[in-house]
C-alpha cells in the first residue's frame, strides 16, 4: 500500500476510534470504579454505599451510557456473544420444563446476569490498548489486595477465616479471605492462582524495579497459598508454573529454580500441611479421605445431572438439585456437573461452545502477533498470561463451580478485545512497517522512548 493510502485509512480508522472512545469515556471510569467496587466490596466496607445500593447504580448508569452511545448502535455480535446470548435466551424458554422455575426466577437469573455483565462491559467498553492496560491495572491492583489483606491480617493477629476437618473430631485453620471479603480458602487460592501470570508476564518485564517488586511478591503468594491449604490451588499452581516453563527458552534454569523451591517450601511444612499436600498424591495421608470425598462427590453430582439430563433443573438451583435428590446440601464442585444440573445437556453444549470461541480468541491472537511483535510488546506479554491464565482456570473447572463466577465473562470479554487488538496492531504493522523502524531508532536515542516502547 503507498503512503498517500495508508495515510487515508490510517486517519478514517483513528477518527472512527476517537469518536468511539470519546462516546465512551464516561462508562468506561465507571466500569473501573465497578471493577474496584465488586472485587473490593466497597458497600461491605462502607455501610453507606450499601444502603444506596451502590453495585447496582453503577451498573445501571453504565447500561444506559452504552446504550445511549451511538458508536455502540448496530454493532455486530462476535460468535461468543451469540453463545452467551443463547444460554440466557434458553434459561428463560425452557422455564416451563425446568424443576424450580420460581428459584430461577429468584436467583439463578440475576446471579447469571451479575457475571454476564462482565462480559457485556468488557466488550463495549475495553475498545484499545491503553484501556486494556487500565482494565488490567485495576484487576490485577484489586486481586493483590484481596490477598495481602488477609495475609497480613494473619501476621499481626492471627486471622485465618475458615477451618478443615482432619478427622477423629480434629480441625485445623485455613486462610480464607479478609472478614470484608466471601472469598473461601479455596477462593482465595484461586486469587493468587489468577493474579501470577499477569504479574509474571506482563507486570515484572516493565523495568527492574517492577521487577524486583514481581521477586518480593512471588514468595508472598506462595506463602499464602499455603496458609489456604487449597490442594486445587496448588495443582492450579503447578499448572501456571508447567505453562510458564512451556513458553521459557530458559527451561533447564526454570527446572532447576522449581525443584530447588518445591523443596524449601516442602521442609518448611508443618505436619498439618505437609500431610494435607500430600493426600494429593497418597492415600496413606491421613486427610485422603478428604479428597477421596471429592472425587465421590463428583460422581453424586453427575448422578444429579441425570435426574434431568436433556434440559436441566433451572438456572442457578444446582443446589437446590443436590440436595433434594442427593441429600447433599452445597452447590456442585465441578464446573461440568454445576452447568448439566442446572441447564441441562443443551445448555452445556452452548457453554461449551462459548468457551471454545474464546479459547479460539486467545489462540488467533497469539498466533497473529508471534513473529510480527516483540516479546517485549505490552500484547504479546498480555496474550501469554491469558494464555496461561486459561490454562490453569481449565484445571481449576473441576474443582470449582463457575456457570455465574465473573471470570469466565471477563476473560471471555478480554478474549475478544485482546483478539481486536491484535488485528489492528498486526494490519498497522503489515500497512506501515517503516514505522517500526522509525521507532526502534528513537528508542534507541532516547532512553525515555526505550521505557516507553515496554507498553507500546
Amino acid at each position: 500500500m503507498n503512503s498517500s493510502k495508508f495515510g487515508i485509512v490510517e486517519e478514517e480508522h483513528e477518527l472512527a476510534q476517537r469518536q468511539i472512545d470519546e462516546q465512551t469515556k464516561l462508562a468506561f471510569w465507571l466500569y473501573l470504579l465497578y471493577l474496584v467496587s465488586f472485587f473490593l466490596r466497597l458497600p461491605a466496607r462502607v455501610p453507606a454505599l450499601g444502603v444506596i445500593s451502590f453495585d447496582f447504580l453503577l451498573v445501571g448508569l453504565i447500561v444506559f451510557l452504552i446504550l445511549g452511545a451511538k458508536a455502540t448502535k448496530g454493532a455486530r455480535l462476535d460468535i461468543a456473544s451469540k453463545y452467551l446470548l443463547a444460554i440466557f435466551v434458553y434459561s428463560i424458554v425452557t422455564l416451563p420444563l425446568v424443576e424450580w422455575p420460581g428459584s430461577v426466577l429468584n436467583s439463578g437469573m440475576v446471579a447469571f446476569i451479575k457475571g454476564a455483565i462482565f462480559y457485556f462491559f468488557t466488550v463495549n467498553l475495553v475498545t484499545n490498548t491503553n484501556r486494556l492496560k487500565k482494565i488490567l491495572f485495576v484487576f490485577v491492583s484489586c486481586n493483590l489486595i484481596r490477598v495481602l489483606e488477609p495475609l497480613i491480617l494473619n501476621m499481626t493477629s492471627g486471622y485465618l477465616g475458615s477451618v478443615t476437618h482432619l478427622g477423629g473430631g480434629e480441625f485445623a485453620g485455613r486462610l480464607a479471605g479478609a472478614p470484608s471479603d466471601t472469598l473461601n480458602p479455596n477462593g482465595l487460592a484461586f486469587v493468587i492462582a489468577t493474579v501470577i501470570p499477569f504479574l509474571h508476564y506482563v507486570f515484572s518485564p516493565i523495568n527492574r524495579k517492577a521487577n524486583f517488586i514481581y521477586l518480593l511478591l512471588v514468595p508472598l503468594l506462595i506463602y499464602t497459598m499455603v496458609l489456604t491449604m487449597s490442594r486445587s490451588g496448588v495443582l492450579a499452581l503447578a499448572i501456571i508454573a508447567l505453562g510458564i516453563w512451556l513458553k521459557s527458552s530458559r527451561k533447564t534454569l526454570l527446572l532447576v529454580l522449581g525443584v530447588l523451591g518445591i523443596g524449601v517450601i516442602f521442609i518448611n511444612l508443618n505436619e498439618v500441611q505437609r500431610d494435607r499436600y500430600l493426600s494429593i498424591v497418597s492415600s496413606d495421608a491421613r486427610q485422603s479421605g478428604t479428597a477421596e470425598g471429592r472425587i465421590e462427590g463428583w460422581s453424586s453430582d453427575f448422578k444429579v445431572a441425570m435426574n434431568r439430563p436433556l434440559i436441566g433443573h433451572g438456572l442457578g438451583t444446582s443446589r437446590e438439585a443436590n440436595w433434594n435428590v442427593a441429600g447433599k446440601d452445597q452447590i456442585s464442585h465441578i464446573l461440568w456437573a454445576e452447568v448439566w444440573q442446572e441447564i441441562g445437556l443443551i445448555g452445556l453444549v452452548l457453554f461449551v461452545l462459548y468457551l471454545k470461541a474464546m479459547i479460539g480468541n486467545f489462540l488467533d491472537a497469539g498466533r497473529l502477533v508471534k513473529g510480527r511483535l516483540s516479546e517485549s510488546n505490552f500484547l504479546y506479554r498480555s496474550i501469554q498470561a491469558m494464555q496461561v491464565w486459561l490454562l490453569m482456570n481449565l484445571l481449576f473447572s473441576f474443582a470449582s463451580y463457575g456457570l455465574k463466577s465473573y471470570e469466565w465473562y471477563l476473560f471471555g470479554g478480554l478474549s475478544v478485545v485482546i483478539f481486536k487488538c491484535a488485528q489492528a496492531k498486526v494490519a498497522a504493522k503489515d500497512m506501515n512497517p517503516l514505522a517500526d523502524k522509525g521507532r526502534a531508532r528513537r528508542s534507541r536515542k532516547f532512553s525515555l522512548a526505550r521505557k516507553v516502547k515496554r507498553w507500546d
